[in-house]
């Protein structure tokens, strides 16, 4: 994996080659290896003669086939570390590939926190906030429900634990998506992995980039997340589209 340069550029306009440009592809085919692998160990599983097979991991082998499931790779060059990992939005289907996708992190980073206690200054949320938080000095948690078990998240929450919540700031952030909704394919993240990678630019000062279809990465930045649409003008540059779908 090549490292991602610093550079500065307009905002809005695709990375300039010396970003890692070429990686869009590179991330895309670990998408698509990724996925084609937890579908092949799941068919020999199903295979086995008097294995154990359930009626949820045929559910998911059809999602990991079809749509309904979500692989994303991401690289990072932070002030001080620079790492790939990969990710899934499905825990049965990680379960199939712990060597090739992110297991996610904690329970507590995965299933979040309610708005009420995410926004409350009552101290008696405070370990719960220290055990659910993430990004730089664990500055962000997100919604409860399980949407930190979505695939950016599952990313951001493995690195978080990895490096230190102290060193997830400044540097930059790059994410090829591969999200099979059953009505569109789409390479954005959804509106509330969308919050948090602009929480990463805002208040961690990394530069977020998504890869588009045409291989080209756009960056996520601060001011853009401060504007309204910017969620449909990221979906421009990244689907073509002002909604999620290719």
């Amino acid at each position: 994996m090549s490292s991602i340069a610093a550079v500065s550029f307009k905002t809005g306009q695709p990375a300039p080659p010396d970003l890692g440009l070429g990686e869009c592809e590179d991330l895309k085919d670990e998408n698509e290896k990724n996925r084609a692998e937890v579908v092949k160990r799941m068919e020999a599983q199903k295979a086995t003669p008097n294995g154990r097979w359930t009626e949820e991991e045929e559910r998911v082998l059809n999602m990991a086939k079809g749509t309904g499931m979500t692989f994303s790779t991401g690289t990072n060059n932070l002030a001080n570390a620079t790492s790939q990992l990969s990710a899934c939005s499905n825990a049965v289907a990680q379960s199939k590939a712990p060597d090739l996708l992110s297991g996610g992190g904690t329970s507590e980073q995965v299933n979040g926190m309610n708005k009420m206690k995410r926004h409350s200054c009552d101290e008696q949320y405070d370990a719960e906030k220290e055990k659910a938080g993430v990004l730089c000095d664990k500055s962000h948690i997100h919604p409860g429900g399980g949407f930190g078990g979505h695939a950016e998240p599952k990313i951001v929450n493995d690195l978080t634990n990895q490096v230190g919540a102290a060193a997830i700031r400044g540097g930059k952030m790059l994410f090829n998506i591969d999200w099979r909704n059953k009505n569109f394919n789409s390479g954005m993240p959804c509106q509330h992995c969308y919050k948090m990678l602009c929480h990463a630019a805002k208040e961690c000062d990394i530069k977020i980039y998504i890869c588009s279809e045409g291989k080209e990465s756009y960056e996520l930045s601060a001011d853009d997340c401060e504007k309204d649409g910017s969620y449909s003008a990221l979906c421009m540059k990244v689907d073509g589209s002002p909604t999620p779908g290719r």
